[in-house]
């Protein structure tokens, strides 16, 4: 067990659901002010609330732009640096329109009569236009239809399909550009702000995005609309190059649709050619650096994130100094590109907006040039933070894996610890080197509670490389669930890890790994199985993406169901022997919450310890506040129970109650 002075600085769920996280960081063309948007973690009522603040670059206290009554967000700097435009739901809560407001503050002022489901908003080039993506809204006949309950549901008829508006701010005019039956993903002005690429499918579903798709080209005068080429999975982050004659995207280099790679292509034609080949990390954000005269690239190399600047013809030379740590999103840089901003933490760091600078003329960064935190959001949880260190160990031969270990304040009183292992989702994502305390993220709150946690990047990951995302194909639980479990034999023959004291916890495909697990082995003694895939075969026909299984197997479960049966955890749901906690969202479309449905029920008949817990209202991920503090509090719990750690603090599990419960089944 661990020490009073431990106990003391115990990260407190309520801290971790009421915290606020900053995002969509955007820097001035001058570089003189960042705008980023700040939001709470989780939302008490209906609708969210956020506020945009700006700091100034060169440091000070940061001040409210927007009265964070409504939910603002997407904050764009004009091309002039003199306003600033964003979305609003301020004129009806859910619905958003765009507002406008001087750079030095004032009234926001609505300048698009409509409102919606609006996203992307951007300037164009020159300044006469704001665009952005709006879906195609309701309209009077069916609204009127759903007034008198006439609203029986065609599946997959009657779309309401994303199109690309332009809007001019001065005249309060805007119109929709792009064609009727058209779903617009993303798009980019080109430099001379006569044209706009456009990513683009042929229906709104999600699933498309693992499908072929398109890129386009529209003129904005003439709204000429022409298709350039097609591709296996979407373009994403299109940029253009200085000379409009180039475009850059991210997308795949393998089987699995993940845009890890940058490509470019010339407007009029030709193939497309990968400007990071043989790249042994992972591209995962890509904008524009001084107006498209080169790119910058966010990308994992293991578990840390780089800036790079990336030219036109592959050369590749580090932007940021700080070369440790996660970015979260994409980075932002002045018109100049001298001056940069982004939301950066680590292990140890919660997430604030953090500056550098940087001059073109030096070849190599000075590690201290500069770099510094423009916001300090939570010094109180950041000093109960773990400690955290990476770690590798060998899986099959030859086989090297990596990780990382959050071990708890003041170590171990006698012995070793009690461990918990969790896996993320994806299975095209990582645990990177970033603040790790959520309702999503267990690592601080049960390394603050006595618990060591390992947190894998099992084969499927990125971060390592094509060839690493594309390891899971023909072999879904094979190799990655090696990878898990080897990690885990490792810290027990390290001396760290309690053999008798082990758990396994999981969210989406996380949560699939988690209930593979303990079908493969009995070495835990405590499972939490959050929002997972039970039954593959189920999955690919009630989830919104079944395209994304194509990355994994060779032919869909229509045609070869043996494939997906044979890798279903409740296909061997009687060798379980291993206490699992199961929790999803009952409004999940990803993964729908029949995946954990039937897998509870398979476990009740045969007599096995389950409890299952599912959230009204809730989807993939969880937004509602009770719900995020129930959630934590039970997995605190849960864990608490079976591997001997301290019970959830009380004010915590009296605020659990209190609220409205969540449906539950237990056994």
């Amino acid at each position: 067990m661990v020490g009073e002075d431990v106990r003391s600085e115990v990260l407190t769920v309520e801290e971790l659901v009421t915290m606020r996280r900053p995002s969509d960081v955007r820097i001035s063309p001058d570089g003189e002010l960042v705008a980023y948007v700040l939001r709470p973690v989780s939302r008490e009522g209906d609708h969210w609330e956020s506020a945009i603040w700006i700091v100034p670059f060169s440091g000070g206290p940061a001040r409210q732009f927007t009265s964070g009554l409504w939910e603002d967000r997407e904050p764009r700097w004009s091309p002039d640096g003199q306003h600033l435009a964003f979305l609003s739901d301020r004129a009806e809560r859910g619905k958003f329109s765009v507002y406008l407001m001087p750079r030095d503050g004032g009234e926001a002022v609505r300048v698009f009569a409509d409102q919606g489901e609006l996203s992307e908003l951007a300037w164009s080039p020159d300044g006469r236009f704001l665009s952005f993506l709006m879906v195609e809204p309701e309209t009077e006949e069916e609204k009127k239809q759903r007034e008198r309950r006439d609203d029986a549901h065609v599946w997959e008829s009657d779309w309401k399909f994303q199109r690309l508006w332009l809007l001019d701010p001065v005249r309060r005019e805007a119109r929709v550009v792009s064609p009727a039956g058209v779903q617009v993903w993303g798009y980019a002005w080109a430099p001379d702000g006569r044209r706009l690429a456009l990513a683009v499918s042929w229906s709104p579903r999600v699933d498309d995005l693992y499908r072929e798709t398109a890129v386009a080209l529209l003129e904005v005068e003439t709204g000429t609309y022409q298709e350039l080429f097609r591709q296996r999975g979407l373009a994403e982050e299109l940029v253009w190059s200085a000379d409009g004659e180039w475009l850059a995207y991210r997308g795949p280099a393998g089987r699995v649709v993940h845009g890890e790679s940058v490509f470019r292509r010339r407007v009029g034609g030709e193939e497309s050619e990968c400007l990071t080949p043989g790249y042994g990390g992972t591209v995962e954000h890509l904008g524009s650096l001084a107006g498209g005269e080169a790119l910058v690239v966010v990308a994992y190399e293991g578990v840390d994130a780089r800036v790079y600047r990336l030219e036109w013809d592959g050369g590749r030379t580090l932007l940021c100094p700080r070369v440790r740590g996660n970015w979260h999103g994409p980075v932002s840089g002045s018109a100049d590109g001298r001056r940069w901003a982004g939301v950066w933490s680590d292990g140890e760091h919660v997430p604030d907006v953090w500056a550098w600078s940087v001059e073109y003329d030096i070849s190599q960064i000075d590690p201290d040039d500069g770099l510094r935190r423009l916001t300090e959001l939570h010094p109180e949880i950041e000093r109960k933070l773990c400690p955290v260190c990476v770690v590798e160990w060998e899986s099959d031969p030859g086989v090297v894996v990596q990780g990382l270990l959050v071990l708890p304040r003041g170590g171990a009183v006698d012995g070793a610890l009690p461990l918990v292992v969790q896996i993320h989702g994806g299975p095209t994502s990582l645990w990177a080197n970033e603040f790790a305390a959520s309702w999503h993220d267990w690592a601080q709150p049960l390394a603050s509670r006595g618990c060591a946690v390992l947190l894998p990047n099992p084969r499927g990951s990125t971060g390592r490389g094509a060839e690493w995302v594309n390891a899971l194909f023909g072999d879904v639980g094979g190799g990655e669930y090696r990878d898990v479990v080897s990690g885990v034999e490792a810290l027990v023959a390290r001396g760290i890890a309690d053999p008798a004291r082990l758990g396994v916890a999981g969210w989406s495909w996380g949560g699939y790994l988690t209930a593979w697990t303990i079908t493969r082995t009995d070495r835990f003694r405590a499972a939490f199985m959050g929002a997972g895939l039970s039954n593959l075969v189920s999955d690919n026909n009630l989830g919104d993406i079944p395209s994304a299984n194509l990355s994994y197997f060779e032919r869909t479960p229509s045609e070869d169901p043996d494939a997906y049966w044979e890798r279903s955890p409740i296909r061997y749901v009687s060798r379980v022997v291993t206490p699992i906690l199961i929790v999803h969202g009952e409004e999940d479309r990803r993964v729908s919450v029949c995946e954990s449905i039937q897998f509870f029920r398979a476990l009740q008949l045969l007599g096995k310890p389950c409890q299952l817990v599912t959230y009204p209202r809730e989807k993939h991920g969880f937004e509602e506040r009770q719900h995020q503090r129930d959630l934590l509090v039970r997995l605190l719990r849960w864990f608490a129970e079976h591997l001997d750690l301290p019970a959830p603090e009380r004010a915590a599990e009296a605020a659990s109650t209190t609220a409205e419960a969540p449906a539950t089944a237990d056994r």
